[in-house]
């Protein structure tokens, strides 16, 4: 059996990029304070946006976000996760738990992971929209909580090497 070990390693020709299966080629982080809100019934773009160029066709791309969604009690919302104009990923939740005080709204910290192949090395735009399904005429929020007036929502996109 022999070992192999190395300080470095460089690709043969420039630009080529040396990439191994498995490993993690590049991070793009967003972390978003910006309070978005919807008060209407149709999906809109939210302020948790980030975007990505892949180095290889074969690449696949993990998105992993933690979403601050506050909505009234009683209220559904409803996430969604696209890639360009095409949806990843619908989620809705229930604000179902019993409110001490008419108005009250409850924060939920979302964790949401979602693995794409999106087959190109052109530059990919990922993105969170948000509406209220339905319940009281009150707004759904990201990045909002009514107890501290602020919070944070984050998308985290990662190439893998294939």
């Amino acid at each position: 059996m022999s070992i192999l070990n190395v300080d470095t390693i460089n690709e043969k020709t420039s630009g080529n990029g040396v990439h191994i299966a498995g490993h993690i080629i590049q991070t793009v982080f967003v972390n978003d304070t910006t309070e978005y809100s919807n008060n209407t019934t149709s999906y809109t773009d939210t302020n948790l946006t980030a975007t990505i160029t892949p180095k290889s066709t074969s690449s696949k791309i993990l998105i992993t976000s933690q979403l601050a969604t506050d909505a009234p009690v009683g209220s559904i919302l409803t996430v969604r996760l696209l890639r360009g104009s095409t949806v990843l990923q619908e989620e809705g939740y229930w604000m179902f738990l019993t409110a001490q005080n008419s108005g009250d709204y409850i924060l939920l910290r979302q964790p949401h992971f979602y693995l794409d192949t999106p087959s190109t090395t052109s530059a990919i735009t990922y993105k969170w929209q948000l509406k209220r399904h339905s319940g009281t005429a009150s707004p759904a929020y990201i990045s909002y909580d009514d107890n501290t007036g602020t919070s944070d929502s984050q998308i985290i996109l990662q190439e893998i090497a294939q």
